[in-house]
């Protein structure tokens, strides 16, 4: 019989497929079939994804319970012209780490809260701009 290399690549080929197939049909039967072909696929990866599935459904619903809340909290708010300083320091806080969107859809939801909440930031606005210029014309002032 003569061995080239072709013949023995095929034969090193066939030796390791054939077992690894072997473990891949074995593991079928507890994991789904793309997930029994990778190797590094074990059985507590498998468990921790049941386990997502199974606790979506809550995940969910509480997500769905806070973004309630924070809606109607909000437009109790801005119904009753309740929406003081502290509550757009709030929102300006939530949109400086993220909820931006949150912030816009409930604005959104109530032009009159937009207003409110736009003459409000207008004066915060100018308020610090008249902190920071009182705080130069301080120091000029010191350096005189």
């Amino acid at each position: 019989m003569n061995f080239n290399s072709t013949t023995i690549i095929t034969a090193v080929v066939i030796i390791l497929a054939v077992p690894y197939l072997i473990i891949v049909l074995r593991r079928t039967s507890g994991f789904p079939f793309l997930k029994a072909l990778n190797p590094f696929y074990t059985k507590e990866m498998q468990e921790a994804n049941e386990l997502k599935k199974s606790i979506s459904p809550i995940v969910d619903e509480i997500e769905t319970q806070r973004v309630a809340r924070f809606i109607k909290h909000w437009s109790d708010k801005f119904e009753n012209n309740r929406l003081t300083v502290q509550d757009v320091e709030s929102l300006n806080a939530k949109i400086a780490e993220g909820s931006a969107d949150q912030v816009n859809g409930i604005l959104a939801v109530h032009p009159e809260g937009r207003k409110m909440f736009n003459l409000i930031n207008e004066e915060l606005r100018l308020k610090a701009e008249a902190l920071v210029l009182a705080a130069e014309t301080e120091e000029t002032t010191a350096l005189v």
